[in-house]
């Protein structure tokens, strides 16, 4: 034990244990919906995808070189978290910090949302480790503006980005933190090494036509506004932090900024709060978005609970609390059957083998659940493809080639909104299965109106003309296709649908396109200024996609 009274061996020990923690946790606990999704991901490796950026599927790609199962999907998490902590710890360069090692371990502990990334794979995980490498690159910069820190800083910016959008938000308040830098010519070459580096993101995006950003910028549902959003957000800072909230913001708020750099981790923290709280006037807030925050909070209120004792000390009982309750989460989660709540990654133990089950291992198309594909697969190695329908949203499986693989095989629809007879029930909520033989779909063609606004009169006969593109290399004959009008208010509510009349429908032939005309009877319709028409396609009742574009309507007498 004499070897632990070195602060190097402590922090080693330290680590260790964490490490030992983690590992344990990623092996004994089912995987999350989300993570499944990102380990299908992580089967085809690209610049992007659908939903994020690719950083975490990189991660679960270099995991599955080292394990299978869900350390398959988790073990470079652990990795990063661990590098995270030691990044974080040459950050601080108080000369006390050797006597505190403990308290240091302690604080990440006092920090509740962080400890979930030392063992979960979302592209917050890669994040978090290149925010902390970003802000060690920003300290060094300031110190000696070398060209190793140029490209360090420039090299983590890019990283910040190919882990989450949100890594903009960190650059940017750094920024605004110090406006000199906008004078600096190295920085702006460290942000265009950054720039150069995340060119090749920015060509995916180009070449499928901006689906993430198309997602999260204009088709993502934003929702009227609740107080209840903003007050979600305020309950949010608290629960990332957890039981400690109280003396963790105290320490934060009373510690003095002594730097360029103290400032910029104030501006993190005041930034992300601030700008997800306005964002809460159009969405509903996640704990996630501002999980950032932890990291400058780490770093300031480390110096406050060393030259504060009665703080440290009361840090030392709740922390001690804290580690406790996260300990016997961790538990509950990696044992359902000790768990008093059935928690996210004990369900799929139940459902996923019933459905293997009754479908004799059919491939399923699950209707409008990218997530139930995801972990079905991952559990069965059964294909699996997800149904996008309006009412839902869009994913990965409409971009990879999923759909493709299904084509002309015995599959079984499964869904919770489509009629058919039940088949499993998930999380009290019954699924229905449809048997469909010689399954043939064309998800992806699209039906463009060329108007940017069409003019109608209830209850009298319109005419649409619109243009069909066959995007496929397969020639359709429109079998099982049904071509369906959909009027929408306010982003996915449909106010109405109605069928489409398309006479003389002949096949086309791969990569060709036809214009059609199609007919309809005007309903009767509330005057919305947001209101909107689109055509879809509903392939075997299974509820009409994304096939159109949305044009706008106006109503007249």
């Amino acid at each position: 034990m004499g070897l632990l009274q070195k602060p190097k061996h402590q922090f080693v020990f330290f680590l260790f244990i964490f490490f030992i923690i983690n590992f344990l946790q990623s092996y004994f606990t089912r995987l999350f919906e989300d993570e499944a999704y990102y380990w299908v991901w992580s089967k085809n490796l690209a610049f992007g995808y659908f939903d994020h950026p690719p950083m975490v599927a990189l991660w679960v790609k270099i995991s599955s070189f080292f394990f299978d199962g869900e350390l398959g999907v988790r073990f470079f998490s652990i990795i990063s978290f661990t590098l995270m902590l030691i990044i974080i710890w040459k950050i601080i360069d108080i000369p006390k910090k050797q006597n505190y090692v403990w308290l240091y371990f302690l604080l990440v502990v006092s920090t509740a949302l962080l400890n979930v990334y030392g063992f979960i794979t979302t592209p917050d995980t890669p994040l978090l480790l290149f925010v902390a490498l970003f802000l060690y690159a920003y300290k060094l910069f300031l110190k000696k503006e070398s060209w190793f820190h140029v490209f360090l800083l420039g090299f983590s910016m890019a990283a910040m980005l190919y882990s989450k959008y949100h890594g903009v938000l960190v650059i940017f308040f750094v920024v605004l933190s110090n406006l000199s830098l906008l004078k600096n010519r190295k920085f702006w070459i460290a942000a265009f090494f950054g720039f150069v580096l995340f060119l090749p993101h920015l060509h995916w995006q180009y070449v499928n036509d901006f689906p993430s950003f198309r997602y999260h910028l204009m088709e993502r549902n934003k929702k009227p506004y609740r107080v209840s959003y903003s007050i979600m957000h305020i309950i949010n800072q608290i629960v990332i932090v957890g039981i400690t909230f109280p003396l963790i913001y105290r320490a934060f708020f009373k510690q003095k900024t002594k730097s360029k750099f103290d400032k910029s981790l104030k501006y993190l923290v005041y930034g992300f709060i601030i700008f997800f709280f306005i964002s809460s006037f159009s969405t509903n807030p996640q704990a996630q978005w501002t999980g950032v925050i932890l990291i400058p909070l780490i770093i300031l209120t480390f110096t406050y609970f060393i030259e504060n004792e009665k703080a440290r000390k009361w840090l030392i009982i709740i922390g001690s609390i804290q580690f406790v309750i996260i300990l016997i989460a961790r538990v509950f989660l990696a044992n359902e059957d000790l768990s008093p709540l059935k928690l996210e990654p004990h369900a799929s133990k139940v459902w996923v083998p019933i459905l293997k089950d009754k479908t004799n291992e059919k491939p399923i198309v699950f209707v409008n659940s990218y997530r139930n594909a995801s972990v079905y697969n991952f559990y069965t190695r059964i294909k699996t493809h997800s149904y996008s329908i309006l009412k839902g949203r869009k994913s990965q499986y409409d971009i990879i080639n999923s759909e493709s693989i299904m084509q002309n095989k015995d599959v079984v629809a499964v869904g919770s909104r489509i009629s058919g007879y039940p088949i499993v029930n998930k999380n009290k909520k019954m699924h229905f299965g449809v048997n469909i033989n010689n399954y043939q779909t064309f998800q992806k063609v699209k039906c463009i109106i060329p108007e940017k606004e069409i003019i109608i009169k209830p209850g009298e006969e319109q005419i649409i003309r619109f243009e069909f593109i066959n995007v496929y290399n397969k020639t359709i004959t429109f079998e099982n296709m049904h071509f369906i009008g959909v009027f929408q208010g306010n982003e996915k509510n449909e106010m109405k649908k109605v069928p489409l009349i398309i006479k003389d429908l002949k096949q086309i032939n791969g990569n060709e396109k036809m214009v059609l005309e199609a007919k309809f009877i005007n309903p009767e319709l509330q005057f919305n200024d947001k209101l909107t028409f689109r055509i879809a396609i509903q392939f075997y009742d299974l509820f009409e996609g994304y096939q159109g574009n949305k044009v706008r309507v106006k109503i007249v007498d």
